[in-house]
């Protein structure tokens, strides 16, 4: 009876020990994904995220579009309509695969169909064929090599990337969907 008590006892500190091993090493991890979130940014550290650019500033015009999207069509800015909503992703992006649910749908939500929404996938054809595949119900979408020609016209600094032009000029632009889809949902209601 002895032995088994000790064998208890013994079990509970290795599991106690392992507990406090696992916490130490997501703990570790977190710290890991901020740093790789903040070089991918630029080497921003996290209280400068929030000034920095993500795009073109707001009221910059978009530069010159003309590219051809998965589907084999022309997309140009004016094939895009007035209000496009343009949204970059990259498949080795953990906050794009984060945010990907949400851009589907509000893009799904959008009056306009997908012609006013406009996704591009960074990364090779099999890369992005996942993301693509979600994407294509609900936007237009093209794919590009890092630093591509669309990436270039909105001046792209990282990823997820989320764009809303107004009259050929960024309106609104951040990492975060959230502020985006809030601008272009007050904006909504002017546009029926």
């Amino acid at each position: 009876m002895a032995y088994l008590s000790t064998a208890m006892v013994l079990f509970g500190l290795v599991a106690t020990i392992n507990l406090l091993f696992t916490f130490g090493v997501v703990r570790r991890l977190r710290e890991q994904s901020a740093e790789l979130a903040a070089l991918r940014s630029g080497g921003l550290p996290d209280s400068a995220l929030a000034d920095a650019a993500v795009t073109h500033p707001v009221g910059v015009a978009v530069g010159h579009l003309d590219t051809a999207g998965v589907d084999g069509q022309r997309v140009t800015s004016t094939t895009l309509g007035t209000r496009p909503l343009v949204g970059f992703f990259s498949p080795h992006c953990e906050p794009c695969k984060e945010q990907l649910p949400a851009f589907v749908a509000h893009a799904e939500a959008r009056p306009g169909g997908r012609d006013g929404v406009l996704a591009v996938v960074v990364g090779t054809d099999e890369e992005t064929a996942e993301v693509v595949a979600r994407l294509r119900p609900v936007a237009t979408v093209v794919t590009e090599p890092d630093q591509g020609p669309v990436q270039r016209a909105f001046g792209v600094t990282g990823f997820p990337a989320f764009v809303l032009v107004e009259q050929g000029a960024v309106a609104a632009s951040d990492f975060n969907l959230v502020p985006v889809a809030e601008r272009d949902a007050a904006a909504t209601p002017a546009v029926r």
